[in-house]
């Protein structure tokens, strides 16, 4: 099972850390997203522990779109790590979960003044530059508020990483950050260092999602201290911060092979101080912002399996409750997931794709999987659901948001409840408010 390892089987039956999948669905309703708590702590204490305890002057940012909840930004910050947003929505969440504003990131290839006035009024640690135009914008916001931001410069280090073309971020042809295929990142380190409001720390880069090339991110590290350097020689400015993203990738399927984190992070550690020494310069601080890699295997989503259709030399379709509307990933770039029937694990296969409820033919959750012949009423599990699943959810059709649930060493607890009908007229003046 491509999940959590605390995914067992007892008596045919699926088991999310020592509760029966089936009960929870029963009890909470599905479609249910499910984390083991267990899965995204173990992963947060090897961050701390491989990297920010064992590389003095490092940080980690959590990449809170993958899944922005309290549950989550509460074991974050426990860990010791920050989080990085890319709207005010985010900051107002990471926020009123009690991150600190000094942990924080902020994101965003469009940032808006308001969003800026917000990230300003919060005291945000960090601010990353995206574009020449946010440079004057900033200064002249923060000129106003009588405040200096820190900020970081994102540039593009033309390393093309990522499953999908759609999560590639690191090639020229990008909505993101400054480029480096000419001087324009130069002119922009410039434009900064004469601003009074703006305080650079550094240059920052992501190169995609979904990485499961270690080299990716070693030539991502070669490449940037190629720019420290190059930066401190048309500019005199010395970067004292490096940020190499994140988009470290996990296994979905057989087919995906994980990133071992620890000796990722060592590599990348080690051509850094390299690099750092043959440029005679004091090793920046380095960040990283994982996020798929924290949440995604943590999660599974639970369904209920409702019309069975076979339609003659072709396929059998099989319903669930949900689909596009909790998790757009297969819709949006072809996502392949692993899928079970969590309450009958084993017996006679057969092969079926499973369709969401959605009114939509692209509603697709697994194309060619193989379950145990399904009955209506079955639990249908899917794996490795914890990254841009909730976070990407819609109320498309109407559907309601599902709940979260957190499950740990046989205890469940709901860390965030499933939409009411009346949530979805919440907003509208033209409908009678329910009481």
């Amino acid at each position: 099972m491509y999940g959590s390892r605390y995914l067992t089987e007892h008596e045919n039956t699926l088991m999310i850390d020592g509760v029966a999948a089936s009960e929870l669905a029963a009890k909470y309703g599905t479609p249910l997203y499910v984390m083991a708590e267990r899965e995204l702590t173990d992963r947060l204490a090897l961050v701390r522990d491989a990297f920010l305890a064992k590389y003095p002057d490092t940080y980690a940012s959590y990449a809170s779109k993958a899944l922005s909840i309290g549950a989550v930004y509460e074991q974050v910050v426990k860990h010791g790590l920050g989080i990085d947003v890319v709207t005010g929505g985010e900051l107002y969440v990471a926020r009123a979960a009690g991150v600190p504003a000094e942990r924080i990131y902020f994101h965003g290839s469009n940032k808006t003044d308001e969003d800026l006035r917000y990230a300003l009024s919060e005291n945000v640690g960090t601010i990353v530059i995206d574009h020449a135009g946010e440079i004057a914008q900033l200064e002249r916001l923060a000129a106003e508020e009588r405040k200096t931001a820190n900020v970081l410069i994102r540039i593009v280090p033309q390393v093309i990483g990522g499953a999908h073309a759609k999560i590639q971020t690191g090639g020229v042809d990008t909505k993101f950050g400054f480029s480096t295929h000419d001087d324009s990142y130069l002119e922009a380190i410039r434009s900064i260092l004469d601003c009074g409001h703006l305080s650079l720390q550094g240059i920052h880069c992501h190169v995609g999602s979904q990485i499961q090339d270690t080299s990716l991110f070693t030539k991502t590290a070669e490449t940037m201290m190629d720019f420290v350097g190059t930066i401190r020689e048309q500019t005199g400015f010395t970067p004292a911060e490096v940020n190499v993203g994140g988009g470290f990738g996990i296994a979905y399927t057989e087919a995906d092979i994980p990133l071992v984190f620890a000796d990722t992070i060592d590599q990348v550690m080690a051509i850094i101080e390299r690099r750092s020494s043959e440029l005679g310069i004091k090793r920046p601080r380095v960040g990283i912002e994982p996020g798929r890699w924290i949440v995604a295997n943590a999660g599974t989503t639970l369904y209920t399996v409702g019309a069975i259709k076979t339609v003659e030399g072709v396929r059998t379709y099989l319903s669930v409750d949900g689909g596009m509307a909790d998790n757009i990933r297969p819709a949006l770039y072809g996502a392949v997931y692993e899928t079970v029937i969590a309450n009958r694990l084993a017996g006679s296969m057969t092969e079926v794709t499973v369709v969401g409820a959605a009114c939509e033919s692209g509603d697709l959750v697994a194309e060619k999987a193989h379950l145990a012949k399904p009955q209506t009423g079955d639990t249908l599990a899917v794996f490795a659901t914890g990254a841009y699943n909730y976070s990407m959810a819609s109320n498309y059709n109407q559907f309601r948001r599902p709940a979260v649930v957190f499950v740990k060493d046989g205890v469940e607890r709901e860390v965030v409840r499933r939409q009411s009908y009346a949530d979805l007229v919440r907003n509208d003046l033209m409908i009678h408010q329910p009481n």
